[in-house]
């Protein structure tokens, strides 16, 4: 009952404004979805790096087009009502994504992970969760990723 009232609320919510990309992604429940996944990335072991923040904002300029200087509304985003209700979604959204955009999702989130000086187990969980949620191989993606490099 309560997800009942969250939604009807949602419907109501004051929707701020929000210049270029970040106004189309607001819009856009697939790729705030694909988003909110690599900050997922970032958060996995419970802190912040700088380095894992950094490639998060430099991933987010090259594939979505978001400006660095926009990041702080960006953060705003990915905590409103309305991200947070895709949040739950996500794994379904993502599924719309096709095999390459998928496995470009992986790569990036393994570029986050790999951003920290020592990768963490906590990342590695939420890689490979993530990997067969979007049913990717993990394995063969890590050597494409490596045959590339």
């Amino acid at each position: 009952m309560k997800g009942l009232f969250a939604s009807i609320a949602g419907l109501f919510e004051r929707k701020p404004h929000l210049p270029g990309k970040l106004g189309e992604l607001s819009e856009d429940p697939v790729a705030l979805a694909e988003i909110l996944v690599l900050f997922r990335m970032v958060l996995a072991d419970g802190i912040v790096q700088p380095s894992q923040l950094t490639t998060f904002e430099r991933i987010c300029e090259q594939h979505f087009g978001i400006s660095r200087r926009d990041m702080p509304e960006l953060h705003t985003l990915l905590d409103s009502p309305r991200a947070r209700s895709y949040d739950t979604q996500a794994f379904t959204l993502l599924g719309q994504l096709d095999t390459e955009a998928r496995t470009s999702l992986l790569d990036d989130m393994i570029r986050i992970a790999d951003a920290n000086i020592v990768r963490d187990e906590r990342d590695d969980r939420l890689i490979r969760r993530t990997a067969s949620l979007l049913g990717l191989d993990l394995a063969a993606a890590e050597a494409e990723k490596r045959n590339r490099s």
